[in-house]
């Protein structure tokens, strides 16, 4: 007896449609594919089981790392079909090895794949040979296109333009697609711009010395939106940024904006990819100046390093030291020296240290060099020259009187924030009567009023905590616009105040008006032992010395800062 097959028996099929979101842009959609694998179904009696779409996904991932290509794979193994249908190759993957993986992966389910529109058949070994083959010819296309797009964006990215991805904070792309510097009003707060919130937030940390955490609060204080509250962005579905992020600001967001290197200016297209690649250095508008972006580097560093030291002694000299050598700031830290006394302790001593010994990253990649500064000794060394000068001032008050018209220049930038707060603290107060008023009308709970105007009380308390900032402000700079209109009643009233026992916050007060900066050159021996490098200790005054002068040079002999060091007495050398 002979067995015929089953003439009307039809073949259960699965289909599998891809594109990916450059494909839709430039020749076709998903649907394209559906419609196709409609017809051809039905020219060849097959019946489709079930359809696979992965619809804006990219082929250069593996299947079972597609949201439908799973389910494919799922229900491969489950025995649902044995065949797959796809339109071209292309489909299946973009790199040769992630489309033979899933010809493999499909194989061991006892499922073949084929093409609707190329001469193969997995079934066969012709038509394994021959998809290989193809796959290899689809990695060489993408290959060959991605090189080709690469060097038409760092050709445009050369001429200046923004090539997509996330516009930093304070920009906009205009029309030719070039980066603009916004200064519309952000919504609800005419009196800032996204770029006026860049400039608060660097004059915050370079001029007012704040740390990003109090600058975040503040800013969440001040109802501020982040970008992506403020521009609605639409988010996709799948990649890092799932949902829109919340209308907060966070310490990590206020330290990105600082180390952004665009907002001076300069932006490195390329510099986050993840692939070797040439890193195009481009100029863009400026939000704020060279200057200012370095001095905020520097509280940034500044403010890491103190944080860790968490050391109790009061510095006179904070921030006011700069190294000759890497250009950085001296930060005041603490060493244990000495003999240990008989609980085993070391007694400690106070040091000024580069902070380029931890963080310097030059052309020659290597740490700072500098010698170490005895705390003590520099301190009073600049304290007895702030002293005379003061007790004998000689031709210097017109230098010190234009220092002073320089530092009276502030006070608008403190007033106009003063301004601002002012009114955030009004908004916060009407807020409060809205949510009392929902609660009145029995539109929202106890619960919920209570945690609303908890939060409205902490933003309020860190705004009136600015204000009070503000005003301490002001008050000490009253001493050069209100007080003391010249600088010989400036020094009538600081030689009061060191004829008594002047607190850490006079003595601060004075050596900051009076001293314009201190410099540290580290002097390297002949034979290189760092054993023997000696500083030389310039401090730069707003006053000239009797000498006719605006600094004293010191060089000093000092061993270096260890567990046995100790400072050796520095002799002036004119």
């Amino acid at each position: 007896m002979i067995n015929f097959p089953e003439l009307n028996k039809v073949e259960d099929v699965a289909v599998y449609p891809r594109v990916s979101s450059d494909d839709q842009q430039e020749r076709e959609t998903i649907q394209s594919q559906i419609e196709f694998a409609i017809k051809y179904c039905d020219l060849h009696g097959l019946n489709i089981v079930d359809w696979y779409k992965d619809d804006g996904v990219t082929g250069t991932i593996p299947l079972a790392d597609r949201p439908e290509g799973q389910r494919l794979l799922e229900d491969a193994k489950a025995g649902k079909f044995k065949t797959v249908l796809i339109y071209n190759m292309k489909r299946l993957g973009r790199k040769a090895r992630i489309t033979l993986d899933a010809i493999y992966q499909l194989e061991e389910y006892g499922v073949t794949i084929k093409s609707m529109t190329e001469p193969f058949d997995t079934s066969t070994p012709m038509g394994r040979f021959v998809i290989t083959l193809l796959a290899g010819q689809a990695e060489f296309d993408r290959d060959t296109l991605v090189e080709t797009l690469w060097h038409g964006a760092n050709r445009h990215a050369r001429l200046g333009k923004w090539l997509g991805g996330i516009v930093p904070y304070g920009y906009r792309v205009d029309a030719e697609g070039f980066l603009e510097v916004n200064e519309d009003p952000l919504p609800g707060n005419e009196d800032l711009s996204e770029a006026g919130v860049v400039r608060l937030v660097y004059h915050l940390i370079a001029d007012q010395k704040m740390t990003t955490i109090q600058v975040a609060d503040y800013l969440n204080a001040l109802n501020i939106p982040p970008s992506y509250v403020v521009n609605k962005r639409k988010v996709k579905d799948r990649g890092k940024r799932k949902v829109n992020t919340a209308g907060i600001w966070y310490p990590g967001r206020v330290g990105s904006i600082i180390k952004n290197s665009t907002y001076k200016g300069i932006h490195d297209y390329g510099k986050r990819s993840k692939k070797d690649r040439e890193i195009i250095r481009r100029e863009v508008p400026a939000i704020v100046s060279e200057t200012v972006w370095d001095v905020a580097q520097e509280t940034l560093r500044e403010n890491q390093l103190e944080g860790v030291r968490n050391a109790t002694r009061k510095y006179l000299l904070r921030g006011i030291i700069k190294c000759g050598c890497c250009g950085r700031t001296y930060v005041g830290t603490s060493y244990s020296t000495g003999s240990k006394s008989s609980d085993g302790s070391r007694p400690m001593k106070a040091f000024y240290v580069c902070t380029g010994k931890s963080a310097y990253k030059g052309p020659s990649h290597e740490k700072c060099r500098s010698k170490n500064i005895p705390g003590e000794w520099i301190e009073e060394m600049v304290w007895a020259e702030c002293v005379n000068f003061i007790l004998n001032p000689g031709d210097a008050i017109k230098e010190l009187q234009e220092g002073m018209n320089v530092k009276r220049s502030l006070r608008n930038e403190y007033f106009h924030e003063i301004d601002l707060v002012v009114k955030s603290l009004e908004d916060k107060e009407n807020e409060r009567q809205s949510i009392l008023s929902l609660y009145r009308q029995k539109m929202i709970t106890a619960a919920d009023v209570e945690k609303q105007l908890q939060e409205i009380m902490e933003e309020s308390m860190n705004l009136e905590k600015r204000i009070k900032q503000l005003n301490a402000l002001l008050n000490a700079d009253e001493l050069v616009t209100v007080q003391f209109r010249n600088a010989e009643k400036l020094l009538l009233d600081f030689r009061s105040k060191i004829d008594k026992d002047p607190s850490y916050e006079t003595k601060r007060q004075i050596v900051k008006t009076l001293v314009n900066k201190i410099t540290v050159y580290t002097i390297q021996p002949p034979d290189g032992s760092p054993q023997k490098r000696k500083a030389e200790v310039k401090v730069q005054y707003s006053f000239e010395s009797p000498k006719g002068t605006d600094d004293t040079l010191v060089r000093a002999d000092f061993l270096e800062a260890s567990r046995r060091s100790r400072a050796v007495p520095a002799a002036p050398i004119g």
